[in-house]
C-alpha cells in the first residue's frame, strides 16, 4: 500500500470514530434520551471507574455492534430454514453452528451495555433502525447463494467491529475493546467458514481471486 493510501485509509477510519463519537454526544445531550439519529439511549448512573462521556461513546459502539450482531444471527437464522440444494444438509447443520457461535457474543455485548448504563435494544424495531447490514434477500434459497448473502454482510459486520475496537482503545475504555476484540475473532472465523465454500483454486502470482 503506498503513501498516499496509507493517508486515505487512516482519515476514513478517523472520520468513522468521529461519527461514533458524535452519535454518543447527540444521545448524551437530548436530556438522557436517543437522538433520532444516534444509537444510544438513556444512560444510567453508576460507579464506573470511565467518566460519562467515555461510557457514552462505548454505549454507541456496543449499540451498533448488538444491532449488527443480532441482524446477522436472524439472517443466519433465515439461511437455516431455508436452504435447498445438494448441500442442504450441510449448509442447514453450518448456519445453526453459526449461530450458536454468535448468540454468547450477542449476550456479552449487551450486558457489557448495562454494565457502562446503558440500554441495550432488543426488540426488532429498534435493532432494524439501528443495524448496517444490508437486509437479507427474500428470494435467496440456493446454499451458495445463502452463503454469499452472508459472507458479504459478516464482512460489513468484521469492518465495523474494526472501527469500533479502534474507539474504544482511542478512548481509554480496554474492557470494552477486549470484548470487542473477542466477537471479531469470532465473526472473522465464521467469514472464514462460509468463504471457504465459495473459493476455488488460487489464481496470479500473488495467490489472489
Amino acid at each position: 500500500m503506498n503513501q498516499t493510501q496509507d493517508s486515505s485509509s487512516s482519515q476514513q477510519s478517523t472520520q468513522s470514530i468521529n461519527g461514533l463519537q458524535r452519535n454518543a454526544t447527540q444521545g448524551a445531550s437530548a436530556g438522557g434520551q436517543s437522538n433520532a439519529t444516534g444509537p444510544v439511549g438513556q444512560v444510567f448512573p453508576t460507579r464506573n471507574y470511565l467518566s460519562e462521556s467515555v461510557r457514552t461513546a462505548s454505549i454507541s459502539a456496543l449499540t451498533q455492534c448488538l444491532a449488527d450482531l443480532t441482524t446477522i444471527n436472524m439472517q443466519l437464522k433465515t439461511a437455516h430454514w431455508n436452504v435447498k440444494g445438494p448441500n442442504f444438509y450441510q449448509l442447514h447443520e453450518l448456519f445453526e453452528d453459526l449461530t450458536a457461535v454468535l448468540e454468547p457474543a450477542i449476550d456479552e455485548v449487551a450486558e457489557r451495555i448495562s454494565a457502562l448504563g446503558g440500554r441495550p435494544p432488543g426488540t426488532v424495531h429498534e435493532v432494524a433502525q439501528t443495524t448496517t447490514v444490508a437486509p437479507f434477500p427474500r428470494d435467496a434459497f440456493d446454499g451458495l447463494a445463502l452463503v454469499g448473502a452472508l459472507a458479504d454482510r459478516m464482512a460489513t459486520l468484521g469492518a465495523n467491529l474494526a472501527q469500533q475496537i479502534e474507539m474504544a482503545d482511542q478512548q481509554g475504555d480496554p474492557d470494552t475493546a477486549d470484548l470487542l476484540n473477542e466477537v471479531s475473532r469470532e465473526v472473522s472465523k465464521s467469514l472464514w467458514f462460509l468463504e471457504a465454500h465459495l473459493q476455488s483454486a488460487p489464481v496470479g502470482a500473488a495467490g489472489q481471486q
